[in-house]
């Protein structure tokens, strides 16, 4: 009934955007109705303009960043289920690498649970500045987001950053992350199959901070502009 009723209303001359292609194809499933495709601000500018985070840290964070491995897989976002950092450990531990998980939030006494039964070693960073998330980003061998999200922030930032990314392929994240060339899009959406990408993720070469203008905040706000103007 809801459904019915959200149909009607949409089709009263309303115009909707929506932040991926993922998105503006359940909006013409549920709605019958088009809606624009404005992917949401990230602060890829700021990031992007500093070649190295490292530098900005304190003397604490600093000396966290130089304990961590050479070699790690990173998971960042909140410690909560949907965001899938439990794939990332047990997927770096399929493929023989250490893990380095930052964020905050209730599942962080699980993920630390994880980590301690894991067979490759893992950090969990709670709380991490901003300063630090980017010099992680940095850093990490590859940057894993294995949620499925309308769009997905995080792996904006980290390829502005510079890093390689994984994205889970039923979600948007997979819309600004090019196969082959900013990283690897999983596909069986399980955690065999996030680790087979981690395996291959040196088949894609380490790339500068471009191709990531497109998704700034200043883009944003002029596509907002022109099309509420339009």
């Amino acid at each position: 009934p809801l459904r019915r009723l959200d149909r009607r209303r949409a089709a009263e001359g309303a115009q909707f955007a929506a932040n991926s292609d993922l998105v503006r194809r359940r909006v013409e499933r549920a709605w019958g109705a088009e809606a624009r495709v404005i992917f949401p601000p990230a602060d890829t500018t700021r990031i992007s303009s500093v070649p190295e985070w490292s530098a900005e840290l304190s003397e604490p964070e600093s000396a966290l960043l130089e304990s961590l491995p050479d070699t790690f897989v990173l998971g960042a976002s909140r410690f909560v289920p949907y965001k899938r950092l439990d794939w990332v450990i047990r997927a770096a531990d399929l493929a023989g690498l250490p893990v380095v998980v930052a964020g905050s939030g209730p599942e962080e006494a699980r993920l630390r649970k994880l980590a301690d039964e894991a067979r490759v070693p893992v950090r969990v960073l709670a709380r991490p500045s901003d300063e630090m998330l980017y010099a992680l980003y940095q850093r990490a061998h590859v940057y894993v987001f294995p949620a499925i999200e309308d769009f997905g922030i995080m792996p904006v930032e980290a390829r502005a950053a510079g890093a390689r990314v994984i994205v889970n392929e039923l979600g948007g994240a997979g819309e600004t992350v090019v196969e082959g060339v900013d990283g690897l899009h999983f596909r069986d959406d399980s955690v065999e199959s996030l680790a087979e990408c981690i395996a291959a993720v040196d088949k894609v070469p380490r790339r500068g901070r471009g191709s990531v203008a497109e998704l700034s905040s200043e883009r944003f706000r002029a596509d907002i502009r022109n099309w509420v103007s339009s």
